[in-house]
């Protein structure tokens, strides 16, 4: 990560009163290495938990707290039209981080609850703004609180979802603040934000297929489908016209991403089919199944004894995506377990030559923190003169951003 992107930027961080926020100071000392300017606001609830003057020593610049300065006489100050303090903070904001965020402050933004300093310079606001969940595990789950978030998400406010861990109050559970390293690497996806996909019309397949064994039995495979969400995500961030077909996954695209679900893989095909046309990128990340069941049962097969499946094998989708429409730019992906790496890009490249695609990205499952249902990945990028680009161990939404950094520059 370089000094570039944050170097000369307004930072407004947010700190309410969540027993993590202690822990904002180092993320407040990095932020000032590389260059930034920081803008503390405390809740008048995280004064009781930690000293102002530290995160004041730490920022280089006085911490605000009041809405209205107790020594401030405002009928004069808005005489002599001088800027209150709120809006000049949400004006002058490259990024807005609310870090911790508590149940209440999130509440209080999601129904529009202006009521001090911190939510009224929110609601001013129109930087980016990044929310960080610390909480109690049951506070954390409330439906009020999810839903909050949910609607917040709609709306375009971004969050760095909490992690498990052991939490203050004895619990353990999701609820603890995200790791530091994972916030800054988001502050930093969102201070790059470009609009380089302004225009485009790209395709995004996510999640697994599911092929039916009878009406309640199924074979699929271990996809969440973050991977290609987060892709779906960044290219909309990014200026794109993003239509998403979801199969089985463990998320849900945040943003108004037009999205429609599929199930098997013959459903998939006939969605691709049909949408294919309308669109110059297609990133086919979905884990399309290789085997379909050939005597597949109407009625739920007894249980209690052995059970022969007859597999057959699927249609290839990546192959013949571009035989329907010879001119889009092919992204797919190729899943690998543990082999060597050369075996991994060569297998990459052995599927982008059979579907006449642009880009393959390649990832071994078999290595841990890496593919099916983990935040993180590592993958190769091969493409069509077996030049490859590794993007190293990173949050996923990190290797998405960077994987369309590579597509934006091969469709310019």
């Amino acid at each position: 990560m370089g000094n570039l992107v944050f170097k000369k930027k307004n930072i407004v961080i947010g700190v309410t009163g969540g027993i993590a926020c202690y822990k904002v100071l180092d993320l407040i000392k990095g932020l000032g290495n590389l260059g930034a300017n920081v803008h503390v606001i405390m809740t008048e609830a995280a004064t009781h938990l930690v000293d102002a003057k530290d995160f004041e020593k730490a920022s280089g610049n006085e911490v605000q707290v009041n809405l209205f300065h107790p020594k401030v006489n405002y009928v004069e100050y808005i005489k002599k039209n001088k800027p209150i303090r709120h809006i000049s903070l949400a004006d002058v904001a490259d990024l807005f981080l609310v870090c911790p965020a508590t149940a209440n402050v999130i509440g209080k933004i999601a129904n529009g609850i202006a009521d001090d300093l911190l939510t009224t310079s929110i609601t001013a606001t129109i930087a980016p703004v990044l929310i960080c969940p610390a909480m109690n595990v049951k506070m954390w789950k409330n439906p009020i609180v999810q839903e909050n978030v949910k609607k917040l998400k709609k709306l375009n406010y971004h969050f760095v979802e909490p992690e498990y861990g052991e939490l203050a109050c004895g619990y353990r559970g999701f609820g603890r603040l995200a790791n530091l390293k994972k916030i800054l690497e988001r502050m930093e996806l969102l201070l790059k934000q470009r609009s380089d996909f302004k225009g485009k019309k790209v395709l995004v397949t996510a999640g697994a297929t599911i092929e039916e064994i009878d009406p309640v039995r199924v074979i699929t495979n271990k996809s969440s489908g973050k991977m290609g969400v987060n892709i779906a995500e960044q290219a909309f961030l990014r200026g794109a016209d993003v239509f998403l077909l979801r199969g089985h996954s463990s998320v849900e695209p945040n943003y108004n991403i037009e999205e429609e679900k599929f199930s098997s893989v013959a459903d998939l095909q006939d969605k691709i089919k049909r949408n294919l046309k309308n669109f110059e990128i297609v990133v086919h990340s979905a884990a399309v199944s290789d085997f379909e069941v050939n005597n597949k049962k109407n009625r739920k097969i007894k249980s209690g004894q052995e059970l022969h499946l007859e597999l057959a094998p699927t249609t290839k989708i990546f192959e013949n995506i571009k035989k329907i429409k010879k001119d889009v730019f092919l992204v797919g992906f190729k899943a690998e377990h543990n082999i060597p790496e050369k075996n991994l890009i060569d297998s990459a490249y052995y599927i982008l030559k059979k579907a006449n695609a642009d880009l393959v990205v390649a990832n071994d499952v078999g290595k841990r923190q890496r593919g099916f249902d983990v935040d993180t990945n590592e993958v190769f990028v091969v493409d069509k003169n077996k030049e490859v680009q590794h993007i190293g161990l990173a949050d996923k939404r990190v290797v998405a951003d960077r994987i369309l950094d590579i597509v934006a520059r091969k469709t310019k």
